[in-house]
C-alpha cells in the first residue's frame, strides 16, 4: 500500500501510549508528504491535545520524504508540543533519509532512528524521565 496525499482509504494509526508517548504506525506507506504529515499532527492533537510529549513514528517502510516534510519538522507547533521523535526503521533508505534530514534540518528536539521499537521506547522513556525530574 503506497499513498501520495491522503486519496487512499487508509490512514496511518496514531494513539498515545500509557506511558506518554504519542505513536504513528506508517506501516505499508512508502512515501512520507506533507498532508500524510499533517493528518498526523491533526490525529495526534485529537490523542494528546497540545501537550508536549515524545514521538515515535512506526517507518520501517518509508522510501521517500517530501521535502516539506523536513521543513515541517521545525513548524512552530512542533516545537511545542514534541519534546523527542523516534524514528523505527532498519531500512537503508530510511537511515539515509534519517541521516541526511538530522544533517540539514534537524529541530531542535532530539531525533534518534531506531532498528527496534523497544529500543526507541526506551531512549523515549529516558526523556520523559528527563523531564519530570528536571
Amino acid at each position: 500500500m503506497t499513498i501520495r496525499g491522503l486519496d487512499s482509504p487508509a490512514k496511518p494509526q496514531t494513539w498515545l501510549g500509557e506511558s506518554g508517548i504519542v505513536y504513528h504506525d506508517l506501516n505499508g506507506f512508502s512515501h512520507l508528504t506533507i498532508d500524510l504529515v499533517r493528518f498526523m499532527h491533526n490525529a495526534r492533537r485529537r490523542v494528546a491535545g497540545r501537550r508536549r510529549l515524545p514521538v515515535l513514528m512506526l517507518a520501517q517502510d518509508i522510501l521517500t520524504v517530501d521535502f516539506e516534510v523536513q521543513l515541517f519538522a521545525s513548524h512552530p507547533d512542533l516545537l511545542r508540543s514534541t519534546s523527542a521523535l523516534a524514528v523505527v526503521g532498519n531500512s537503508f533508505m530510511l537511515r539515509h533519509l534519517t541521516s541526511m534530514f538530522l544533517s540539514y534540518h534537524a529541530p531542535a528536539y532530539p531525533v534518534q532512528r531506531f532498528d527496534l521499537r523497544d529500543d526507541a521506547e526506551n531512549w523515549l522513556a529516558g526523556i520523559i524521565d528527563q523531564a519530570q525530574q528536571g
